[in-house]
């Protein structure tokens, strides 16, 4: 019999699904990294870029639920809004000031979130068995992990804008590709206009389903908007190695779970699923409140447990309980909560928090040594883990990995690496750096990643932080003032401590209350589940 499908249907699907989240992996992590540490935005400016998905996540439906899904082939819309996104992410690659950076997001967001609908509307359409859907959307993960990995290798992680040329280059690619996917007609006046969900309101009468949406949309306010706006730029404070690439260890989990989450919901029920997934957001945040590398490394592992359990899971609930002329408004007011103004009201609060316990020291006066002129903020030098180098975590560091796996090379060969200002510092090699250290160096100014420093303006600096813990009426000598790793680093991060505390303290109160007031009643087909 012949297939009533288009041929290399799945092939096709699942290169759309990997070049979609390519696009948004690309920049999804990196750019408030990139806006705290390089560009030195404040913490409420960074809290507005990692807002904008919800942005788009909230005015998307306009464009697919009422417009898109009605006029016009899926295929070709697709084609128009990733060519409009992907030369706002280039443009905006070049800005370094808040406003324009942030309206050109902002517009790539509403072009980039109509699109998921819209690729997951063209891959139901077409894929022969709706039941496989997962080993396509796989392949979306799976872009998102070699976005992160590529930005990382070859284009300075979060450091640098170069990871926005690449998702705009991609969106480009993928505008292109659009055309070539199997046509998928507009629905017509029979798509519906319930964009947000509201018809769904009338469900709040069954008090089981009011106490399920008011839980999950609490819940969802310090959960994904608050972590992807805040994981970078903790990585990247704290000192941890690679930790733009750091973070692909949350999709390497998801991975995992997406595909073992049916077992527990059948071995479990969906309540204890969910409150699984709560349980491993409050643990991840009370990981990332410690200093220690391996806590934030076993937070970032449970990214599978937070996300499939409690996102996939809430929609998977929803799905279940709603009637049949509900469920898609039921989905449309569940994500317009969730990832609309639960998202929208975390990256807020992440970047309120972070202007809140802002660093003590966060810049100094330098020169730049590309353009030969003085600047009065630029970055304090780096000073790395002195066991960084022997360290089994050092691979982590993909880009010199990586090139020294394609271009190996001798000792001999060697190219000396940039020197820290421990390696210039610290002559005798006890991890302490002295003020008197520094002038005995036989240069007035101290060359680190191409800024140059001074003396005098280094020993302002030591004397500043050591100020911070100084006890009271505690006089050092200007000579004896000494300074660590750990406090140099501490003195320019935020207080992470309490900015992921808290949150924690919220998600655990919001898990207890929906572990003792929800008391779902199963239907007829489904057996109780606690």
């Amino acid at each position: 019999m012949e297939s009533t499908h288009p041929p290399f249907v799945r092939t096709r699907l699942s290169i759309m699904m990997f070049l979609e989240f390519f696009v948004w992996g690309s920049w999804g992590f990196a750019i408030t990294g990139y806006a705290l540490n390089t560009l030195k935005f404040d913490g409420s400016q960074v809290g507005w870029l990692g807002a904008i998905p919800a942005i788009g996540a909230i005015v998307s439906p306009l464009f697919v639920g009422m417009i898109a899904d009605k006029y016009f082939p899926a295929q070709r819309v697709l084609g128009v809004l990733h060519l409009a996104g992907g030369a706002c992410l280039i443009a905006a690659g070049f800005q370094t000031s808040f406003w324009p950076l942030i309206t050109l997001m902002m517009i790539n967001g509403l072009f980039f979130m109509p699109s998921i609908a819209l690729v997951n509307s063209v891959a139901f359409t077409h894929i022969p068995d709706a039941d496989k859907f997962p080993r396509i959307a796989v392949f979306g993960t799976l872009g998102w992990i070699a976005a992160v990995v590529i930005a990382s290798v070859a284009l300075g992680g979060a450091s640098t804008p170069n990871f926005l040329y690449l998702a705009g280059v991609g969106a480009i690619v993928l505008a292109l590709y659009c055309q070539t996917l199997p046509n998928t007609p507009p629905k017509g006046a029979e798509s519906g206009g319930d964009a947000f969900g509201l018809g769904a309101l009338k469900l709040m009468k069954d008090p089981s389903f009011l106490i399920f949406i008011v839980c999950v949309f609490l819940f969802s306010i310090p959960a994904c908007g608050f972590f992807f706006t805040l994981a970078v730029p903790m990585l990247q404070q704290r000192g941890y190695p690679s930790p733009l690439a750091l973070t692909t260890l949350n999709q390497l989990a998801e991975l995992v779970f997406m595909f073992t989450m049916p077992l527990f919901v059948v071995k479990l029920g969906l309540k204890r699923v969910l409150l699984i997934g709560m349980a491993a957001w409050a643990i991840r945040y009370l990981c990332f409140a410690c200093p220690e590398f391996s806590m934030a490394i076993v937070g970032l592992l449970l990214h599978g447990f937070c996300y499939s359990f409690f996102y996939v899971g809430a929609y998977m609930y929803v799905d279940k309980k709603a009637p049949e002329d509900m469920k898609a408004s039921a989905q449309s007011l569940l994500s317009f909560l969730l990832l609309g103004v639960g998202w929208l009201v975390g990256g807020l609060l992440a970047g309120n928090l972070m202007e809140a316990y802002k660093p003590e020291v966060s810049a100094m006066a330098a020169i730049y040594v590309e353009k030969a002129q003085p600047v009065t903020d630029a970055k304090l030098p780096r000073w790395d883990d002195p066991d960084a180098a022997t360290s089994a975590w050092r691979y982590l560091d993909l880009s010199a990995t990586v090139g020294n796996l394609i271009s190996p090379k001798g000792e001999a060969e060697e190219e000396p690496a940039a020197k820290d200002l421990a390696q210039q510092l610290d002559t005798d090699e006890d991890r302490v750096i002295t003020t008197a250290e520094i002038k005995a160096f036989p240069h007035e100014l101290i060359d680190v990643d191409g800024y140059l420093y001074s003396q005098e303006d280094l020993i302002a600096v030591f004397k500043q932080i050591a100020a911070l813990e100084k006890a009271e009426g505690d006089e050092t000598a200007d000579d004896a003032v000494s300074l660590t790793q750990d406090q140099w680093l501490k003195a320019q991060s935020c207080d992470w401590g309490p900015i992921w505390l808290y949150p924690s303290i919220f998600l655990f109160v919001i898990l207890g209350l929906f572990a003792v007031a929800f008391r779902d009643k199963p239907t007829k087909e489904e057996g109780a589940e606690g």
